[in-house]
């Protein structure tokens, strides 16, 4: 069927053609004449010779590529320049500060935190010069769920106070944490 149909359609391309030439050529010969007319027209009203201008084509030079590279990297530059000053703005708009292990003077300092899952985390954080709370956070709410004070805080203060913390020295005090809570609910 699909041959068929090709030998259909490549038949009347071919009888299609036989017959459009003549008609082609009697308007595209008018066409031309009067084309001719207009030309000599033209020239005469001119006076002389007429040269039509060259083409656009004809003057064509490709670019230099040093000077496209120049002003590539000049637009890259611009750029770059941009982005650093919005960086700059942000963070003065910002004026977010990390806690640092380095910053013992302040009343409030982050000691340590630790994932649970599922949007729980517990934190381990200094309050003042001797209090530690541990404090529980899930995507709800964050509450206290312990203050240690005393030599059990100082304790902790000089652990975390003297070098940088391990995860297994902070599951070690969560698990301390952990037993004294049940010890004091007779659990």
């Amino acid at each position: 069927m699909i041959r068929i149909a090709f030998f259909i359609l490549f038949l009347n391309f071919a009888f299609a053609q036989d017959s459009i030439p003549d008609t082609l050529s009697a308007a595209a010969k008018n066409d031309s004449a009067i084309a001719a007319l207009k030309f000599e027209a033209m020239k005469q009203a001119l006076g002389g010779e007429y040269r039509p201008a060259a083409p656009i084509t004809d003057n064509y030079q490709p670019p230099d590529i040093g000077n496209v590279a120049i002003r590539m990297a000049a637009g890259l530059g611009v750029i770059m320049v941009l982005l650093y000053v919005l960086y700059i703005l942000a963070r003065k708009v910002r004026k977010v500060e990390s806690p640092s292990a380095n910053d013992n003077q302040s009343i409030i300092q982050l000691l340590d935190s630790k994932f649970l899952g599922a949007g729980r985390t517990i934190f381990l954080i200094k309050a003042g010069a001797e209090r530690v709370l541990v404090v529980g956070a899930t995507t709800d709410n964050m509450r206290t769920l312990s203050e240690i004070q005393g030599d059990e805080a100082k304790f902790i203060l000089e652990t975390y106070g003297s070098k940088p913390v391990t995860a297994a020295q902070f599951s070690a005090t969560v698990d301390h944490l952990l037993r004294r809570f049940k010890k004091e609910d007779g659990r």
